[in-house]
């Protein structure tokens, strides 16, 4: 809800009302408060405005949250009344600049004075009006308010709620009062303007009689605007920053009293000599001293801890509104020092001008009020209003930095006049000038000591703040790692069983490779059990798949010892060795090195076969040589010896046509091994071809030896016969 949504103000939020009532707010409200809301023209409840969405949504009434001074407000006057005053101000100025240029004499004219005299007295009865109207809202916002506390007070209500509510009755009192006050000086103010116009229409300007019966309203405002304004401040709840602001308002009360003093104040003091009457000499020093009292009175409301920030635009507008006024007064009285006032010039309409400006001050009250509630109230209530709403708008930001500056410029400014203008006068004067800008030298240099004074003390508050918020942090990041622990564990243990499912799954299809992931918590047992029971039948079925493998090696190896049984080698020499297991690859390797010094051993025979077949021929041919010699060529000599020399040729021949059988042997048996490696070597690529369609089984053991076998063991028998004969041969006597 925005606080420009004055229709919704519709009751009092500030305590919980009697049991009997359901709101005594509204009881005895008069015309300005109907069914429990607050009363609108009907140009203004055609107003359009921006609903909230839930308002959008629901057609009932939301509850208001505005209560006490906030229900003063006026919807009217918050539409119309800044548009009436700047019109009013365009027009009068417009008017004014167009008499003097059709040739009106400011001060002499009867029309332009005239007219410029009832005009000012209409923007003064302008501001008039619009202070009267909020001070009669705020009269019975007061009434109704008392009421409420009478009736709190017979309902026995807590004490805090009966505080409460006679705080917002006070606060409404004392506003009441305060733009009464206010209302009584623009009063008095323009009554002694319209006094001013019965002298002014009558002779020239210059000429009015000073002092008069005017000036009785001018003197009387005074106090009203002074006590008024008093009323309206209230202690601020914040501490931050006092003494800089009073030091502000230093600033600005030191720049106006060294203006006043120099140019006004000073002169008039010297002409007091000159004064017609004892009367005139009074005025003169009242009238700046009173300027100077509401510069002071609006200083302290713009930069003393005496004013609210949430107030803002009030006091912005009401010391705009007395600046306004004590400067046009102030140039009145140096008109009438330098050569006299003349009635129909711009200054005219800084007169209403300020006047109406109190008057819109009046205005913006209640509404500062409804502003400074809602955000009390979105600032309790996190789910209506975020704290980000309440980041102060641009023309917030430029209001409070011009605030900041503006005693700077004001001081420096003030500096400049006073060394550049005042101090060419010479004597004391110049000794003045510089001791005033010193002050006010001085007065920014303690400012600023004291801005950086309050920075250091909020840094270190906003340390001091940052560490309880670190602490708040840690427990709350403790709070959320707790809850993030606990559900890290219930996804760990859901992970685990829909882990455990999956395995389960796939052990039961028949892959036992299959793992159960090592899981935290309390699955983890089951995890390793499980894993174990795996581990277990992984390892039955390794030792199923050796004892497969033993067994077809232990088959191999019995088909190779039969080949090297039958004269071939153990395995066929386009098959590399087996690499079977290692228990049995040493005798793999055993029956290869059999096979090689069984090969070598026939190489050695053979080759020795043949160095003695050689030497038997050697022999045969020395026997032949010896034979046909000389000595056995006559067949005198047929002797004994002779037939001795037949015998051992026929034996040598005997022998050596046994040895060349041998090697004849050895020749055949070595070609029958490699004719029976090929025929092996053909009939396993054949067994492997079948092997895709029947599944091997167990070689049966042969029951005889096959042909080439049995041949070998014949020549081998035949062999040793003939050896046999020969050694008997060798045995025997010569001379049988």
């Amino acid at each position: 809800m925005s606080y420009d949504e004055a229709p919704q103000f519709s009751g009092y939020m500030g305590g919980p009302a009697g049991p009997h009532l359901v709101n005594p707010m509204l009881q005895h409200a008069g015309p300005a408060v109907q069914n429990g809301q607050l009363y609108m023209p009907s140009d203004m409840q055609q107003m359009p405005h921006w609903p909230d969405s839930e308002q959008t949504k629901n057609t009932e009434p939301a509850p208001s949250i505005f209560h006490g001074e906030a229900l003063a407000r006026d919807p009217w006057a918050e539409r119309y009344g800044h548009w009436i005053v700047l019109a009013f101000s365009a027009a009068f100025s417009l008017f004014l600049v167009g008499m003097v240029l059709f040739g009106q004499v400011p001060g002499k004219s009867f029309s332009l004075k005239g007219i410029s005299d009832i005009v000012q007295f209409i923007g003064e009865t302008i501001g008039l009006l619009f202070c009267v109207r909020i001070a009669l809202r705020l009269y019975k916002v007061s009434n109704q308010l008392q009421r409420q506390l009478m009736q709190n007070k017979t309902a026995r209500l807590s004490p805090n709620e009966l505080a409460t509510v006679h705080n917002e009755a006070q606060a409404a009192r004392r506003a009441f009062m305060a733009w009464t006050l206010l209302a009584c000086g623009i009063a008095l103010y323009a009554s002694g303007q319209a006094i001013w116009t019965s002298y002014d229409i009558r002779m020239n300007s210059a000429d009015v009689p000073f002092p008069g019966i005017y000036d009785i309203g001018f003197v009387a405002s005074y106090p009203f605007f002074l006590v008024g304004t008093l009323f309206l401040t209230r202690r601020n709840k914040a501490s931050v920053g006092r003494v800089r602001l009073l030091l502000d308002a230093l600033a600005v009360i030191g720049t106006a009293l060294t203006l006043s003093w120099f140019f006004l104040l000073s002169p008039l003091i010297a002409s007091l000599s000159q004064s017609p009457s004892a009367g005139a000499s009074v005025l003169s020093i009242y009238f700046p001293t009173g300027d100077l009292f509401l510069v002071a009175i609006g200083a302290l409301l713009m930069f003393s801890p005496l004013a609210n920030r949430s107030q803002q635009p009030v006091f912005m507008l009401l010391c705009m509104g007395l600046f306004f006024l004590a400067v046009t007064d102030s140039l009145l009285a140096f008109y009438n020092l330098s050569g006299g006032f003349n009635t129909g010039t711009l200054q005219d309409v800084l007169w209403p001008l300020s006047l109406s400006l109190i008057g819109l001050a009046a205005i913006e009250y209640p509404r500062s009020i409804a502003r400074e509630q809602e955000q009390e109230e979105g600032m309790k209530s996190a789910r209506m209003l975020s704290s980000s709403q309440f980041v102060p708008n641009r023309l917030t930001q430029i209001s409070m930095t011009a605030q900041t500056i503006a005693p700077f410029i004001l001081v420096l400014a003030t500096c400049a006049v006073l060394l550049t203008n005042v101090a060419r006068r010479g004597g004391t004067t110049l000794i003045e000038a510089d001791i005033v800008a010193l002050v006010l030298i001085l007065i920014v240099i303690a400012r600023q000591a004291m801005t950086l004074l309050e920075n250091n003390r909020l840094t270190m508050q906003m340390r001091g703040e940052l560490v309880i918020s670190r602490r708040e942090l840690q427990v709350t990041r403790r709070e959320a790692d707790e809850a993030t622990r606990s559900a890290q564990d219930k996804q760990i243990m859901e992970d685990g069983i829909s882990a455990l499912r999956d395995v389960h799954a796939r052990v039961a299809r028949g892959d036992i490779i299959a793992r159960a992931p090592t899981v935290a918590g309390p699955l983890l047992p089951i995890a390793i059990s499980l894993n174990l029971m795996l581990d277990r039948i992984s390892a039955l079925s390794q030792r199923g798949a050796k004892y497969d493998q033993l067994a077809q090696e232990c088959r191999a190896l019995q088909e190779g010892i039969d080949r090297l049984g039958q004269g071939l080698a153990p395995w066929p020499a386009n098959q590399p060795m087996p690499q079977g297991a290692t228990e049995l690859r040493s005798v793999y390797i055993g029956l290869s090195h059999i096979q090689r010094r069984q090969e070598n051993q026939w190489r050695r025979v053979g080759s020795a076969l043949e160095s003695l077949n050689n030497l038997t021929r050697r022999i045969q041919e020395a026997l032949n040589e010896i034979k046909g010699s000389h000595l056995f060529s006559k067949q005198t000599n047929a002797s004994f010896e002779r037939m001795v020399l037949d015998r051992v040729i026929r034996e040598v021949d005997l022998l050596h046509e046994q040895q060349r059988n041998i090697i004849t042997q050895l020749a055949s048996s070595h070609q029958q091994q490699q004719s029976a490696m090929a025929q092996a070597a053909t009939s396993n690529k054949r067994t492997s071809d079948m092997a895709h369609i029947i599944p091997p089984t167990l070689t049966p053991r042969p029951q005889s030896l096959p042909a080439p076998q049995q041949n070998v063991n014949a020549h081998q028998n035949s062999y040793n016969q003939r050896f046999y004969q020969s050694h008997h041969l060798e045995h025997m006597p010569l001379d049988e």
